[in-house]
């Protein structure tokens, strides 16, 4: 007969057996001592503004059809390979240093949690939100808040500071389901819809007064504003004509049609370079062979940079926090590759 403390004893034993294999997976599935390494498929890169972290969209369980709810959201520490669960796919807005927003996907009504690398700072109880911009001279996010009824798009914004977790509420002048900050002057601007379906801007300062609406659509702004596009280059309802003009004169330096005719090199605006105004980011696909790629582009010589080759299931290719560098995934690691150099 086995005695009770023999018992309890190889209990504690199966317990401490089992808790260690679970702890050699997981640092088998991360590989702590290979911080960069990635054990699933990445649909999306976010990173820091100082490089530290980054926030993958992975894809756990490999499957036919895979939605929306099969995605996760993590946080990993390119230095040490520590990582955290966020949870589902959602927002991940990078702040300063190594701060990020997390909101859940939606209109949701959690609170958008704060986190300082791995770590929960605060939660903002901001009410129903869904989408998030980052106001780099204010430090300030700002949510969409508030919904009409009768048409698409936002009329309520919550513009929030993160250090301190104050918040104000704005109704904006026109529903919009678009926005851009100019990070110079910390100026944002949304969509305005003319009744003759011509498109403007709504203009508003940082602290969310209104200034004026714009009878240009150009609002969508490089960063430090030298460059600019029109609201179009977003694609909230799919691709569309847009073009490149210089924001002080409103030059049109470059014009990138939309085209299904099967003989035009068509191009979806992606997102521009955080430290360099002539740089930008863009899907392509190339009429004679239908390859499409993802393209970086210099708006101030009109030429791509550097391109690479896509097809269903690449990596994302993104910015890194500081603009000097883009970063993708390559055998399941995180890959920071510096710019081409500038001449």
């Amino acid at each position: 007969m086995i005695s009770f403390i023999n018992l309890r004893t190889m209990l504690l034993l199966t317990c401490l057996l089992l808790a260690a294999a679970c702890q050699r997976q997981q640092g088998e599935m991360w590989r702590e001592s290979d911080p960069t390494y990635v054990p699933f498929a990445v649909r999306e890169i976010v990173v820091s503004a100082n490089n530290r972290f980054v926030g993958l969209t992975v894809v756990e369980h490999e499957n036919q059809a895979i939605s929306a709810a099969d995605l996760r959201l993590y946080l990993l520490d390119v230095k040490t390979g520590h990582h955290r669960l966020l949870g589902a796919d959602g927002p991940l807005l990078p702040t300063v240093d190594d701060q990020f927003i997390y909101s859940e996907s939606g209109r949701s009504p959690k609170p958008p949690e704060l986190t300082r690398g791995l770590d929960t700072v605060r939660t903002f109880d901001i009410g129903e939100h869904n989408g998030a911009w980052w106001n780099s001279k204010t430090n300030m996010a700002v949510f969409e808040t508030g919904w009409p009824q009768d048409r698409e798009g936002f009329n309520i914004l919550t513009l929030l500071k993160p250090a301190t977790g104050t918040f104000v509420k704005l109704q904006v002048r026109e529903p919009s389901e678009l926005l851009s900050v100019c990070r110079a002057t910390g100026n944002f601007y949304t969509q305005h819809q003319f009744p003759n379906d011509e498109v403007g801007a709504d203009e508003y300062d940082s602290e969310g007064n209104f200034i004026r609406t714009l009878r240009s659509p150009l609002a969508v702004f490089s960063q430090n504003c030298r460059y600019v596009l029109p609201f179009d280059a977003l694609g909230a309802h799919g691709p569309d004509d847009w073009a490149v003009f210089e924001a002080s004169s409103g030059k049109k330096l470059m014009d990138f049609p939309w085209s299904e005719d099967g003989e035009t090199d068509v191009h979806w605006f992606n997102s521009w370079n955080p430290r360099h105004d002539n740089l930008l980011l863009m899907y392509s696909t190339a009429a004679h062979n239908k390859g499409d790629s993802i393209d970086l582009f210099d708006v101030s010589k009109g030429n791509v940079v550097k391109s690479w080759p896509i097809s269903d299931g690449s990596p994302p290719v993104r910015w890194s926090g500081d603009g000097q560098a883009t970063v993708t995934i390559r055998d399941h690691h995180i890959v920071f590759e510096p710019l081409p150099a500038q001449r």
